[in-house]
């Protein structure tokens, strides 16, 4: 992954650089909607203003990474796909069907799903800084929920690796079982993916279960102090979404890990292709 990285620096250094500044203007909503009710309350339009600046400038932003990741992604799979099929010449027809997929999962997963992780980062770690401004004891309980969920997914992380790899080795002879025109194989091979596949799922549910429990906790706790501890409507409301917009970081980042880990296990896999080693 690394060296991929490396090779096609320019086109995810422009990529990222406008997530980066998408997902900091979306970490910015709950504190400027705050401040436009603050105004309004105030019978002053300031911070209607400022809200439809932000909106609009981070609407512009959303549709110029989306114009950009669709055309240099696209470049980045068709290169090594071509390079991947030349290079494996050694490999069945199964195989190289298999590893072009999953190098096509591979690609998309820097299109579609990185910029959700950065944001979600930035949106977490933007969260807990200017929570730590407005609420300091729903600040800590953030920090104490953080820790817990880290831990959840950290003791799964073998299992869940374990379960992708045996995902990926019956997805290799997919194309195999197809052409042996053999229904018996077909149907067990088929079976064989559906038992992987539940056992991930399974253990992302017990995984998220734990931690919604504290998230739930989290969230009563967190309305309660900012009713108690604030005056202003507009801070009221700003610490609540803040929560909440905490709460979908740490229920969406797990996911991403877990991706992650998948994309270890695949790239374990192409690490013989030098193109993507």
């Amino acid at each position: 992954m690394r060296k991929l990285l490396r090779r096609f620096a320019g086109r995810f250094v422009l990529t990222l650089s406008l997530v980066l500044l998408e997902a900091a203007g979306w970490t910015l909503f709950p504190l400027v909607i705050g401040r436009a009710i603050d105004s309004v309350l105030a019978d002053s339009v300031r911070g209607l203003y400022e809200f439809a600046a932000l909106g609009i400038g981070v609407m512009g932003l959303g549709i110029a990474r989306r114009f950009v990741d669709s055309r240099a992604y696209g470049r980045v799979f068709r290169r090594l796909g071509e390079e991947l099929v030349v290079q494996d010449s050694g490999g069945s027809t199964s195989t190289k069907a298999a590893r072009l997929g999953m190098l096509q999962e591979f690609v998309e997963f820097f299109e579609n799903q990185v910029p959700g992780l950065i944001t979600g980062i930035i949106g977490l770690g933007g969260t807990l800084l200017i929570l730590s401004a407005l609420n300091r004891p729903v600040f800590f309980g953030c920090l104490a929920v953080t820790a817990v969920s880290a831990a959840v997914y950290a003791l799964t992380g073998k299992l869940t690796t374990r379960y992708n790899q045996g995902f990926n080795d019956e997805r290799e002879r997919q194309v195999d079982a197809v052409e042996s025109g053999d229904p018996a194989r077909v149907g067990g091979h088929l079976r064989a993916l559906m038992r992987w596949n539940i056992k991930l799922s399974d253990l992302e549910a017990v995984n998220f279960g734990v931690v919604w429990l504290f998230l739930m906790g989290l969230l009563v706790f967190s309305i309660g102090s900012a009713a108690e501890r604030t005056v202003e409507y507009g801070t009221v409301f700003a610490v609540v979404m803040y929560v909440f917009q905490f709460t979908d970081s740490v229920i969406v980042l797990p996911l991403y890990y877990q991706q992650w880990l998948r994309l270890r296990e695949i790239s374990g896999r192409l690490g013989a292709i030098s193109a993507v080693a």
